[in-house]
C-alpha cells in the first residue's frame, strides 16, 4: 500500500530530525571545532548527497540546528517570561537560576558555545544565532520585566530592553568565560553568586527609578 503525501512529509520531517540530532551530538563532542560537510553527513547517518538533498549547504544545516534547538526550548523559555514572585529581585534571581540550569545541565550551554564559534563574524550564521539563540532569552526576560512593570513593581519609564541586557549579559559572559573558553582554570567564578548580584543590581535599578519619582 502506497503512503499518502502527508505521511511522506511526516516521514521526511522525522528523518531530518534524526539527521540533525546526530549532527548536534557530533558538534557537542567536537567542543567547538567546526565539522566538515563529510563529518556532518557521517554524524547524521547519511551520505553527503543525501544531506545536501535534505538541507542544502553547510550553513543551512547549522541554521536548521539553531532553529530546532529554539523549538525544543520553547517550554523552558516560557519559564523565563513568567514572574515567579511579586518581589522583583526574587523573580529575577529565579529567572537567572533557571538560565544557569539550562546552561550547565542541558543543551543551552553547548548552544551558546557552538553559536559563538560558528557565528562570530559570519554573515549568515551570526544573525541566525542572534535570532534563534540570544534573542529568545532576552525577549522572554523582557516579558517578565514587562509583567512586573504592569503590576507597578517596575517604573513605567524603565528601559525594559536595557534592564534585560543588564540582567542576562553578566551570566552569559561569565558562563562563556568559565566553560567554553576554559576560564574556570584561570579565574574561577561562582556563576550563581554573580547571577544573584546581577538580579539585585537590576532590581535596585528598577526600584530606584520608582523611589526617585
Amino acid at each position: 500500500m502506497s503512503r499518502t503525501k502527508g505521511s511522506e512529509n511526516k516521514d521526511s520531517g522525522e528523518r531530518k530530525r534524526r539527521i540533525l540530532n546526530g549532527i548536534w551530538k557530533a558538534m557537542r563532542a567536537a567542543n567547538g571545532k567546526p565539522l566538515s560537510w563529510r563529518e556532518m553527513a557521517v554524524a547524521g547517518g547519511v551520505g553527503p548527497a543525501t544531506l545536501a538533498h535534505h538541507f542544502g549547504k553547510r550553513d543551512d544545516v547549522v541554521e536548521a540546528i539553531l532553529i530546532a534547538k529554539r523549538e525544543e526550548g520553547i517550554e523552558a523559555l516560557s519559564t523565563l517570561a513568567t514572574p515567579s514572585s511579586e518581589d522583583v529581585e526574587t523573580s529575577l534571581r529565579d529567572a537567572l537560576d533557571h538560565m544557569i540550569v539550562g546552561l550547565t545541565q542541558f543543551d543551552v550551554g553547548d548552544l551558546v558555545g557552538i553559536g559563538f564559534a560558528e557565528g562570530m563574524y559570519h554573515e549568515r550564521i551570526g544573525p541566525a544565532f542572534v535570532t534563534q539563540g540570544l534573542e529568545p532569552i532576552l525577549m522572554n526576560v523582557e516579558q517578565r520585566l514587562k509583567t512586573h512593570q504592569k503590576a507597578g513593581a517596575v517604573a513605567h519609564d524603565v528601559d525594559i530592553r536595557a534592564a534585560a541586557i543588564m540582567l542576562v549579559s553578566p551570566v552569559l559572559l561569565t558562563f562563556t568565560h568559565q566553560r567554553p573558553l576554559g576560564g574556570a582554570a584561570i579565574v574561577p567564578t561562582d556563576l550563581t553568586a554573580l547571577a544573584h548580584q546581577s538580579a539585585k543590581s537590576v532590581a535596585a535599578f528598577c526600584g530606584g527609578l520608582i523611589s526617585n519619582r
